[in-house]
């Protein structure tokens, strides 16, 4: 493991940024269909699970992954998603350091753990709705969703959903970076990568 944070480890971690949030954006556009937010985190990380598996063969410097999750979250922000991911993107980011650590920065096995632990920072983008619901379901009508729409997402999100969402989301995650490992085998191989520690 390198000790510092060279310019291509920078490098590395902005094009991976770009492409794993493109491809958790994307995952996301199923929400336009209120009857399937729900599955929006499952989505999200079964397209995002391969992309951060490449990323996983380009981390060989401590808190690239941190790095990675806290931009996506700030570019969240921005987009108006609120402030409660830099929360838990910070959780999420520093659990999957820990995991990439374990494994020496070499395990596909400890790789795959600690993205799909990351997960874990896409709910602050959730939790307005279960915790200031009334406030949600008004900010949504003022951008235009229309009372329908936001009655109808609402009916598919009970209180208790949070939990069940979030375990969903980090087991796409987990299928993607399973896909990922299978595809990326050369690239694990060239990187010095092993499946167990």
């Amino acid at each position: 493991m390198n000790k510092k944070l060279s310019v291509k480890d920078l490098i590395n971690v902005g094009l991976f940024t770009v492409l794993i949030f493109i491809f958790t954006f994307i995952g996301g556009m199923i929400g336009f269909i209120p009857v399937l937010m729900p599955i929006v985190p499952f989505v999200g990380g079964l397209l995002a699970g391969p992309v951060s598996m490449l990323f996983a063969t380009k981390i060989k410097t401590r808190g690239m992954l941190f790095i990675e999750q806290m931009i996506i979250a700030i570019l969240f922000v921005v987009m108006g998603h609120g402030p409660w991911m830099l929360l838990t993107a910070f959780i999420g980011g520093m659990l999957g350091e820990m995991l990439l650590k374990k494994g020496g920065y070499c395990s596909v096995k400890y790789s795959r753990l600690a993205f799909t632990v990351a997960t874990l920072s896409g709910i602050g983008n959730w939790l307005p709705i279960f915790f200031a619901r009334d406030k949600y379901i008004e900010q949504m009508l003022q951008m235009g969703y229309g009372q329908e729409y936001a009655a109808n997402m609402m009916s598919v999100l009970p209180n208790w959903s949070l939990a069940p969402i979030t375990l969903l989301g980090m087991f796409g995650t987990y299928l993607g970076c399973t896909l990922g490992i299978v595809i990326l085998k050369k690239h694990f191989v060239k990187a010095g990568m092993t499946k167990e520690v």
